[in-house]
């Protein structure tokens, strides 16, 4: 089985992250399995702002969420099983779903489902107001509002940049982690999870799973999962999503037409940063 994993960041740009992201693949999907990991294509968020600054713009989250639905495309045509959505927006979710026939997961819908599972309530922890802000909004959308106890960010502000450094360097980031923890706790949180995908992958490094008794889900390790069992539903057991009203799927003419008019070309995997090692 192969799942395509993809973030919402230029993989070039956070050498740490992608090699995390390597290896909590390998280390989390069974045998006979394997995560690609994938990121937008190079150059992507230039060298004067880092992506948490740029995705609070709704029209720079719009031109990527194009690159999302075109990584989904290519990932369907060259035979990957799912696409795992490696961005707690969900970029680019629901047109990614009305295109492909393959599972399409993503990071902030998959891990609320999963948490209801562990716990009555969740938290989210994001790396500033606005990523919380938006956390907030994906939780009324997907209907589990009342399941989320708090959507907190980060104190100090960070970016994912930061999340590259040392052990030493990022010491104070733990810390100000663990002090989240605890506000999510005392707003009544039972599942505590890292609300952004590096900030997830730097807790999965120091092998963070409890605080204080309430579990801190691998939210990662959780969407690799999910892909992995929706592409082996969807085999074994005829499970596929649905096409009526959410997720019609345009017929192969209207498709394109409509990315002939718009000047979209097919990616290639390689177009992408991170792709096959």
């Amino acid at each position: 089985m192969r799942i395509w994993h993809q973030s919402f960041t230029d993989l070039d740009k956070v050498p740490l992250y992608r090699r995390t992201l390597i290896r909590h693949g390998r280390a989390v999907v069974d045998a006979g399995s394997e995560v690609t990991v994938h990121g937008l294509r190079p150059g992507t968020y230039g060298e004067d702002f880092v992506p948490i600054d740029a995705i609070r713009h709704r029209y720079l989250e719009m031109l990527n969420e194009t690159q999302i639905v075109e990584a989904a495309l290519t990932a369907e045509r060259e035979g990957y099983d799912a696409v795992a959505l490696g961005c707690f927006f969900d970029p680019g979710l629901r047109a990614a779903r009305s295109l492909v026939d393959i599972p399409v997961v993503g990071l902030s819908e998959t891990t609320m489902l999963v948490a209801c599972s562990l716990g009555h309530r969740f938290a989210m922890i994001g790396l500033n107001e606005d990523q919380g802000a938006q956390n907030d909004e994906l939780a009324r959308a997907y209907g589990l509002a009342d399941r989320l106890a708090a959507s907190l960010a980060m104190e100090p502000a960070i970016d994912e940049y930061m999340l590259e450094g040392d052990e030493a360097a990022t010491a104070p980031i733990l810390e100000g982690f663990e002090r989240a923890c605890r506000r999510a706790l005392a707003a009544g949180a039972e599942v505590i999870i890292p609300g952004d995908g590096v900030l997830n992958e730097f807790v999965w490094r120091r092998g963070l799973a409890r605080f204080e008794g309430a579990t801190v889900m691998d939210a990662l390790g959780v969407l690799f999962r999910y892909a992995a069992f929706m592409a082996g539903a969807r085999e074994m057991l005829g499970l596929e999503v649905s096409r009526v009203r959410r997720y019609a799927k345009p017929t192969p003419a209207m498709l394109a037409h409509a990315r002939r008019f718009a000047g979209n070309d097919p990616v290639e995997e390689a177009d992408f940063s991170g792709g096959p090692e």
